[in-house]
C-alpha cells in the first residue's frame, strides 16, 4: 500500500510557508503524495449539508483561510523532487473543461509527471452558484469534463464525442507528461458514483470508508468493469481517511478506522490492505503544524513496522 498527505490548505493552516514545511517534510519521511482539498469561496450563510458528518455541519466557516488548489499545487510543485501531486478532489465542474485540461496538462509538465487528477462533483451549492457553475447536473457535467480532458490530453486534432463540449478541434500543448494521461480518481459510493469510476476512471478516491465498504466498493467496481472487458490490473484503490494516533487505546463502539494506538492503527492498515486497498491518502487531526508533523512522523514508524 501507498501513503499520501492531505495538506491543509483549507483551514486556519491554510498558509504557503506551512504548507512548504509540511510538503517538505512528508517527502523526507517517505510519503508518496500530496494532495489538497478544491474549495473557492465559502459562503456566510451555508444551507449545503455536508455529506462526510452525521450531522451534516462542515467543519470550516467563511472566514477560514483558503489556498486555491491548483495554484497552490504548482507552487509546491516546485518545492518537492518526487512525491505525486493531487487533489482529493478537484470540484471538476467549477471550471471549465478546456481551462482544466491546459491547467491539469501544464502541471503534469512543471512536475515531470506527478500528477494525480482526483475529480469529483462537489455537494455545497452555495458555491456553485457563486461560480456560475452547474449543480442539478453536476453528475453529467463531470462525466463530460473527464472525456473532455482525456480527449485534449492524447489527440492531435480530438474528436469530443457524447459530451455537451464544443471544443473539439483545438488542442493541447505541450501534452501531459504521463502516457496516456495523468491518472483520474474519481469517488463516491452511489450507483452513479461507481459507474463513473469504473467506466472513466483510472481508480476510485473514497473519504472515510470502513474496510468492509471497500471490499463492497472493490466488488461493485470490478463488476461494473468486467462488463466493459476492463480489467481492474493497475486500476488504483485509494481512500482519504482521518489520523488519529493515541497513546492508549481508543475504546468503546464510538472508534473509526485510524483512530487509536499504533496497535490499533497497525491493525487496521492490515484490515485495509485486505479489502483490497492500495493508496491511502491521511488527514491527521491537528490542531498546529508541529501537531500535524509529530502524527504523521508517528505514522510513518507504525507502517513500516518500527
Amino acid at each position: 500500500m501507498q501513503y499520501g498527505v492531505i495538506l491543509p490548505n483549507v483551514g486556519p493552516m491554510a498558509r504557503i510557508d506551512v504548507l512548504t514545511q509540511i510538503a517538505c517534510q512528508v517527502e523526507k519521511l517517505g510519503y508518496r503524495g500530496i494532495f489538497l482539498s478544491d474549495h473557492v469561496a465559502l459562503p456566510i450563510d451555508l444551507r449545503s449539508a455536508y455529506p462526510y458528518r452525521s450531522d451534516g455541519r462542515f467543519p470550516l466557516s467563511a472566514d477560514d483561510l483558503i489556498l486555491e488548489p491548483i495554484t497552490t499545487l504548482s507552487y509546491l510543485a516546485a518545492v518537492t523532487d518526487s512525491v505525486h501531486l493531487g487533489f482529493s478532489v478537484l470540484v471538476l465542474p467549477y471550471r471549465h473543461p478546456v481551462l482544466n485540461a491546459k491547467m491539469m496538462a501544464t502541471l503534469d509538465v512543471i512536475s515531470s509527471g506527478r500528477l494525480i487528477v482526483g475529480a469529483g462533483v462537489g455537494w455545497m451549492a452555495e458555491e456553485f452558484a457563486a461560480l456560475d457553475a452547474e449543480f442539478a447536473d453536476r453528475g453529467v457535467v463531470t462525466d463530460d469534463h473527464i472525456r473532455v480532458m482525456r480527449a485534449l490530453w492524447v489527440g492531435d486534432n480530438p474528436s469530443i464525442e457524447g459530451t455537451n463540449s464544443d471544443a473539439a478541434g483545438v488542442v493541447i500543448s505541450p501534452p501531459p507528461v504521463q502516457k496516456p494521461h495523468p491518472p483520474i480518481w474519481t469517488g463516491g459510493i452511489s450507483a452513479p458514483a461507481l459507474r463513473r469510476a469504473a467506466n472513466l476512471g483510472d481508480g476510485w478516491h473514497g473519504v472515510r470508508q470502513s474496510p468492509d465498504d471497500v471490499v463492497r466498493v472493490v466488488s461493485g467496481i470490478s463488476q461494473l468493469r468486467s462488463r466493459s472487458d476492463l480489467t481492474m490490473e493497475g486500476y488504483e484503490i485509494s481512500l482519504r481517511a482521518g489520523l488519529d494516533i493515541t497513546d492508549a487505546p481508543f475504546g468503546g463502539d464510538g472508534r473509526t478506522p485510524l483512530r487509536g494506538s499504533p496497535d490499533q492503527i497497525s491493525a487496521d492498515l492490515l484490515d485495509y490492505a485486505n479489502a483490497g486497498l492500495t493508496y491511502l491518502v491521511l488527514e491527521p487531526r491537528a490542531e498546529s503544524p508541529e501537531q500535524f508533523l509529530e502524527q504523521l512522523e508517528r505514522f510513518a514508524k507504525i507502517s513500516k513496522g518500527e
